[in-house]
């Protein structure tokens, strides 16, 4: 456990290091219900200063690497029988259909990510942070950030790692597990399935991904 926690920091731009010792402090606080005097000191000298680094096309879609950059550095015969490879290795057409093969076999695996608007994607994350704030009643503890250089925003993405994906990770009842008296499980899942639902889908896609099944029958993998 401590994936939310540790994984949430790191795509705010933590080090690993750092985002490790915000986990750990997480379950501290989440198994010993002890909620400190200041609930912003764990994470206000992290905060401070962040560089974050922005990520590559390359380093999310390996078809990306391949129809972009031309990288066929790490592909991969899973087509041929060794007898072939074995007869055909190195030579120009064997090369190509390796790269071919493998270059549709990423598209296919990588349907989904390339259906998905990540900026939506994004946009609708961010407004949901903000308004479980909101609707958890956080803004009163927000007030030592709004008067500070860091903004109410690094208050938020605190109160929201370390307390309430702290609870889910770490606490021995993640759904009855209360901070400044709200249950950290019950009361955000029945905002989130309001919320998410009132999305439509053609807000955050940019085509339906769909699985090919027997008889020629598709399945929708993102609804």
């Amino acid at each position: 456990k401590g994936d939310l926690v540790h994984k949430f920091w790191i795509c705010f731009g933590m080090s690993l290091k750092e985002s490790r010792q915000m986990a750990e402090r997480a379950k501290r606080t989440a198994r010993e219900g002890i909620v400190p005097s200041d609930i912003f000191a764990e994470g206000t000298q992290f905060c401070r200063g962040r560089k974050v680094n922005p990520i590559e096309p390359a380093e999310l879609a390996t078809t990306f690497r391949r129809i972009c950059e031309r990288d066929f550095s790490d592909v991969r015969d899973e087509h041929h029988s060794p007898e072939t490879r074995r007869k055909s290795q190195g030579s120009e057409s064997y090369m190509f259909a390796v790269r071919t093969n493998d270059t549709l076999d990423h598209l296919e695996h990588e349907t989904v990510l390339h259906s998905i608007n990540l900026v939506s994607v994004a946009y609708y994350l961010e407004q949901f942070v903000c308004s479980l704030s909101r609707v958890l009643q956080w803004e009163p503890h927000l007030q030592p950030f709004k008067e500070s250089s860091l903004g109410e925003r690094q208050g938020v993405a605190i109160l929201f790692a370390q307390h309430l994906l702290g609870a889910l990770d770490f606490a021995r009842d993640p759904m009855n597990h209360e901070f400044l008296g709200v249950p950290m499980g019950l009361a955000p899942s029945s905002f989130m399935v309001e919320f998410f639902g009132r999305i439509p889908a053609k807000n955050v896609l940019w085509f339906q991904a769909v699985e090919p099944n027997e008889g020629g029958v598709e399945t929708v993998l993102i609804r």
